[in-house]
């Protein structure tokens, strides 16, 4: 018995080990059939954005190609833009060769927020219905359907390439991580930006802003390396994605034809499989990958650009700002008198704030800001004044404006709340109102001009036509010039408050 029972012991030991093994087996074998069945038969949202005010009542229009889903009092709104939608429909699917299925479109109204977005798990386009004060001149509704719909073909074209089992065992959800694991972003959000400018007279294709950042980089510190191009730096300054993609996407259809990226986003859809079906297709189609590409593309730029600047004589100039080590901003810059400058500084290891910079280069800061508008910082004098961002505390698709004032010398701060959604706001030369750039809920533009003190709205101008504003300023304390978008393109024009009366002082675009 003494000598039976040790190899009695291992031979449990060797069962237990065995059933354990098996056990573990069927574990993951039950996970892996719980995670089948879960996704192919989950209904509920995958990815959600937020939620609107409980308030808000739905109604929904159906086209041949579009479900739109807007508040009731966006009624008049969401019918032009079932228009607009069906037209760019028959232009935007052609260069890669796909009509997509039916999707839904809904509009958040209430947000401050400025997007757009297509998502897929469920499948539909947002649209935030705001516009902001760096849009392009173009209606943003147009904007958002010509830029936000290309983004719908290319999700569609994927998914309607992928092998079934993908769709079966994964769902949208398969089709959402085969689009973001394989197309770069560069070609997502550049194929978009040469659409909006080819389909249209505006898009930032057009726009010097946009096309400005690449040809500075270029001539001052060279091409960079492809991976910091399309990933950034901490230390230097790297154009967006964005701007990346116009150039290699805008690029290789200049040279290969419109239609060189139809055989490239079909491989992906085809391939999710492969390693690199993206590089693949793309050195099938044109002899090389995506970084001999980038090279290629700004290789050749650079000539241009390093010609175009002999051209130019260098302006003598002096650098204020202390050095950082990481990429730091300085913008909306202000004389605050002969010696200091103030800036609005933001970098990726501090909290974006105003700061005042002497004439040795030391720089102080003076106050940290809520989340600031796009283009919605002025100066008078002492006085900074801005409009920033105030969400809702439940709903995400909701929010309101807030304007700032700070005085930079006595410190103190003050703020004034509005009737609408306001942005760009300027204060009077007399330092008794300001003028901001209001939009409520259904796209209703105003130039509002608000006593500082008391809050109370003294005028508010709408042109006939419903004209969106830029950049309003004071002439003096009874005149107001802006920006306007008119159907031609921007105009500045100048507003009487006493009599509501536009004249437009220039008859090209500004």
């Amino acid at each position: 018995m003494a000598r039976i029972f040790p190899g009695f012991l291992f031979l449990c030991k060797k069962v237990y080990v065995f059933w354990n093994h098996k056990l573990l087996w069927m574990k993951k074998l039950i996970l892996i059939v719980e995670l089948i069945l879960g996704f192919s038969t989950l209904k509920a949202q995958y990815f959600q954005t937020g939620q609107d005010p409980a308030s808000i009542h739905w109604r929904q229009i159906n086209t041949a190609d579009f479900q739109i889903i807007y508040p009731d009092y966006y009624e008049l709104q969401a019918q032009n833009l079932a228009g607009v939608l069906e037209k760019v429909y028959n232009y935007s699917y052609k260069s890669l060769k796909h009509n997509p299925e039916k999707i839904s479109v809904i509009l958040h109204t209430q947000t401050v927020k400025s997007n757009g977005l297509v998502a897929w798990a469920p499948k539909r386009s947002e649209f935030y219905t705001t516009p902001h004060q760096g849009i392009y001149a173009q209606d943003w509704l147009q904007q958002l359907a010509i830029h936000e719909f290309r983004h719908v073909v290319q999700t569609d074209k994927v998914n309607s390439e992928l092998p079934k089992i993908i769709k079966i065992l994964l769902g949208e959800q398969g089709t959402a991580g085969v689009f973001g694991m394989y197309l770069p972003w560069w070609f997502i959000e550049g194929d978009a930006v040469v659409i909006e400018t080819a389909l249209s007279t505006a898009g930032r294709g057009r726009f010097p802003s946009f096309l400005m950042d690449h040809q500075a980089q270029v001539v001052q510190k060279g091409i960079y390396s492809y991976d910091k191009a399309y990933n950034g730096s901490f230390k230097d300054y790297v154009p967006d994605h964005y701007q990346l993609g116009y150039y290699m996407v805008g690029a290789s259809r200049q040279k290969y034809g419109t239609n060189v990226w139809d055989p490239v986003v079909d491989r992906v859809g085809k391939k999710p499989f492969s390693l690199n079906p993206f590089n693949k297709a793309l050195k099938n189609t044109i002899g090389f990958g995506k970084v001999d590409l980038y090279h290629s593309v700004f290789d050749s730029l650079s000539n241009v650009w390093n010609s175009e600047d002999k051209l130019f004589s260098t302006i003598s100039y002096r650098v204020r700002s202390p050095k950082n080590k990481t990429y730091t901003s300085y913008t909306y810059n202000h004389w605050l008198n002969d010696s200091t400058i103030v800036a609005y500084k933001t970098s990726l290891r501090e909290i974006p704030a105003f700061v005042s910079i002497d004439k040795s280069g030391k720089e102080k800061k003076l106050l940290n800001p809520g989340t600031i508008f796009n283009e919605s910082v002025n100066y008078r004098g002492e006085w900074i004044v801005w409009s920033e961002q105030v969400p809702d505390l439940r709903w995400s698709h909701s929010g309101r404006s807030s304007i700032r004032l700070f005085n930079c010398n006595s410190q103190v701060k003050h703020k004034v709340e509005t009737e609408f959604k306001s942005f760009a706001p300027a204060i009077s030369p007399d330092l008794k109102n300001i003028v901001v750039v209001e939009t409520d809920f259904s796209n209703n533009y105003f130039l509002s001009v608000y006593n500082i003190l008391n809050e109370q709205l003294l005028h508010r101008i709408q042109t006939e036509g419903n004209n969106y504003f830029f950049s309003p300023d004071w002439i003096s304390n009874e005149e107001i010039v802006a920006v306007v978008l008119l159907q031609e393109g921007k105009r500045l024009a100048r507003f009487n408050l006493k009599t509501g009366e536009m004249t437009l002082l220039t008859d090209q675009e500004s």
